[in-house]
């Protein structure tokens, strides 16, 4: 007891320590080879557009829409969006924007067959 008649109670401070990962950045060299498997894609993509693109003739009114032509536009982009983050040295582009130019490309090689998917409903 304490002199003042209240019981001393003890506090314990605990403190958790939060740890956040952190996000190591990814090598330039990883980077480089999944640029040149997304160059490697154009073509198997471009092939399933076109598959897609004599579906949509055979089924639909017989004639290519808009959105056909958009999605096949869309792969000579992919492709050279794919060289800029194959070839360029590394002292020119960060690692954090070569990777936004890698998700780029892979973005449009997606985007191509859903455009020439979308058209069908046109």
């Amino acid at each position: 007891m304490t002199s003042d008649g209240a019981t001393p109670t003890s506090t314990t401070v605990t403190t958790t320590a939060t740890t956040t990962a952190a996000t190591t950045p990814v090598k330039p060299t990883t980077l480089r080879v999944l640029a040149g498997v997304g160059m490697a894609l154009v073509a198997p993509v471009w092939f399933l557009c076109a598959m897609l693109a004599v579906f949509d003739a055979y089924q639909g009114r017989g004639s290519a829409g808009p959105l056909v032509d958009a999605g096949f536009a869309l792969l000579w982009p992919a492709f050279f969006v794919g060289v800029f983050a194959l070839v360029m040295p590394g002292e020119s582009v960060t690692p954090k924007v070569r990777a936004r130019v890698v998700r780029a490309q892979y973005a449009l090689l997606l985007l191509a067959p859903l455009l020439i998917l979308l058209d069908g409903d046109a």
